[in-house]
């Protein structure tokens, strides 16, 4: 990737993230807060203006000596700033109340395209974009909140621009020329100095974003990276992602002492120049010393208008970096979208109450490698049937096809609908709540008394981990406090709950005792109608009508068991 974006593939992408709330269903409400924070911002480029005149006279009294005048213009002085205060601080209120509107609207937003079509998955699985999460909140906090900053420094810009340079011309065009050339001349270097910064910002808000996640990655695994002794290597990785956050980081400061450097000798003369290209209009009489002070604030606001890019260089490029990070997230969702509309090379489905194959052939995501080919099968309703293969041959992705995360092939699945199927993959998800809030995570049913609850706890064998935990309504950090065997059976009692027609269920108690294992099998087809499990032959057959036997190469055999 090139040091610098393509400014039209950055702009492009900002007005695709920006423009979806202004028209939106909220449009109206966007609007208004718009239009009303640009009348703030024109009444506070006139309230400034008001006052360079009040600080002309205000100057003009004290150089005469005249006190009267001099006490009346510092009321005035006095009365405007505090004008002036009042507005400001509404005009800030009214800015933040719309950055909150849209940063909550956008979230939304992005939260529903990142759970529809099950992109959450797609992104993960594919790599679509890196750390999600970052993006759906920082990156958006930062969008929203500096979009409407730098495009009110941009109206406030050319309001001012307009307003002031008409002062500033009345008093001198020479000194508005030189306001001009001078404003051209910084805008060209700083561009020259910092160019490379959108792009070093972009790498940066990635290498932190890596360096968190491999923080979280961590506390998510403690205990299994204790078990290895693993502390020196996750050490190493840790202190390597940020060595990488660090350099980069060092670069950016680089850039940003040299951007400062040329910045802050730019400011420095700003004060200087006025005074030096009118003070012959000062000697001569022509102008008085008030008007002197009122071109040097004149001066100021021009150049400010027209030095955008000078001043605000370094926050330009760290916002194209969010920019750029936004789009691409946006761009991967849209993505998604269009390949499932667009759907071309992929496994058919049809719902019936029974799970066939017809000559299915499963390719890795996005159309990769076949990892099955052409299997065909049937499983009537009551049938209960036992994939198994060594490591990789495809057992797990068997179940990813009916549950149609993995579409990339061809043939025909018949499954029934997925409301009436239970997943239970080889480690379940434990989530943030209660004991309850476990066994109910995927409740279906209303009406799920304690009693339907404490028989679920029963049979799936989880008496002695309530005992220990205290009672349904203990909140415990669930992922570290119970064994994996514990969280498999919790798997089952979620089953046993919800009460599906068809379970498929991966490796699902490669943790639990051959004992345990047995009576969860046992107590299954009181539950379920149907059931397809990936597991060991040897101790699972005798539970299963038929075995599919997948060989890795891609072949298969199918076979019945009674």
């Amino acid at each position: 990737m090139p040091l610098v974006p393509q400014n039209k593939r950055t702009m492009r992408r900002f007005w695709m993230v920006a423009r979806i709330f202004f028209f939106s269903e909220m449009k109206w409400k966007a609007r208004g807060l718009l239009l009303l924070l640009a009348g703030f911002s024109l009444t506070v480029s006139y309230v400034n203006v008001w006052i360079s005149f009040v600080g002309r006279d205000f100057y003009d009294a004290l150089t005469m000596k005249n006190a009267p005048r001099f006490y009346d213009e510092l009321v005035r002085y006095i009365l405007a700033f505090a004008v002036a205060s009042i507005i400001v601080a509404f005009y800030r209120y009214t800015e933040e109340r719309l950055a909150l509107l849209w940063r909550r609207w956008l979230s939304l937003r992005l939260i529903s395209m990142y759970f529809s079509n099950r992109s959450y998955y797609r992104i993960g699985s594919e790599n679509l974009v890196d750390n999600p999460d970052q993006r759906i909140e920082a990156d958006i906090r930062s969008f929203t909140s500096q979009t409407l900053s730098f495009m009110l420094i941009l109206l406030n810009s050319v309001i001012g621009l307009c307003l002031f340079v008409r002062v500033l011309w009345s008093i001198s065009s020479s000194l508005t020329l030189v306001a001009v050339g001078y404003a051209v001349f910084g805008s060209f270097m700083s561009y020259l100095l910092g160019r490379q910064l959108v792009w070093l910002n972009f790498t940066q808000l990635q290498r932190e974003a890596d360096y968190r996640y491999k923080l979280v990655n961590v506390r998510d695994n403690s205990e299994s990276i204790a078990l290895y002794h693993g502390e020196r290597k996750e050490q190493t990785r840790t202190r390597q992602l940020l060595s990488r956050g660090i350099d980069n980081f060092r670069r950016i400061i680089a850039k940003n002492r040299n951007l400062n450097i040329f910045t802050n000798i730019y400011n420095y003369l700003i004060p200087i120049i006025p005074p030096v290209i009118v003070a012959p209009l000062y000697f001569s009489g022509e102008i008085s010393l008030g008007a002197v002070n009122q071109a040097t604030v004149a001066f100021a606001q021009t150049l400010g208008a027209l030095s955008i890019i000078v001043t605000n260089f370094g926050s330009l490029s760290a916002f194209g970096a969010v920019v750029n990070r936004l789009g691409t997230f946006f761009e991967a969702l849209e993505e998604i979208e269009w390949r499932k509309e667009r759907a071309q090379g992929v496994i058919d489905y049809r719902h019936e109450n029974r799970i066939a194959f017809e000559g299915v052939t499963i390719n890795t995501p996005r159309g990769g490698a076949a990892i099955v080919k052409n299997v065909t099968f049937s499983l009537n309703a009551g049938q209960r049937l036992l994939i198994c293969g060594p490591s990789g041959s495809g057992k797990s992705t068997i179940l990813r096809a009916i549950a149609g995360l993995w579409n990339s092939g061809g043939g025909l699945i018949i499954r029934p609908r997925l409301r009436t199927t239970l997943f239970l993959p080889q480690r379940p998800y434990m989530i943030l709540g209660s004991f309850r809030n476990q066994l109910l995570y995927v409740k279906r049913r209303r009406g799920v008394t304690d009693k339907i609850v404490l028989q679920a706890i029963k049979d799936a064998q989880l008496e002695s981990t309530i005992t220990r935990v205290g009672n349904l309504d203990t909140e415990l950090d669930w992922a570290n406090v119970l064994s994996m065997g514990e969280q498999q059976r919790i798997a089952f009692a979620r089953l046993f709950i919800v009460q599906p027609k068809f379970a498929f269920l991966d490796e699902a108690t490669t943790a639990v005792e051959p004992a345990g294992q047995a009576a969860l099998y046992a107590k299954l087809g009181d539950y379920v109608e149907s059931y397809v499990s990936v597991g060991h032959r040897d101790a699972l057959a005798r539970f299963h009508d038929c075995v599919l036997t997948l060989s890795g190469d891609g072949t298969w055999e199918f076979e019945s068991l009674v």
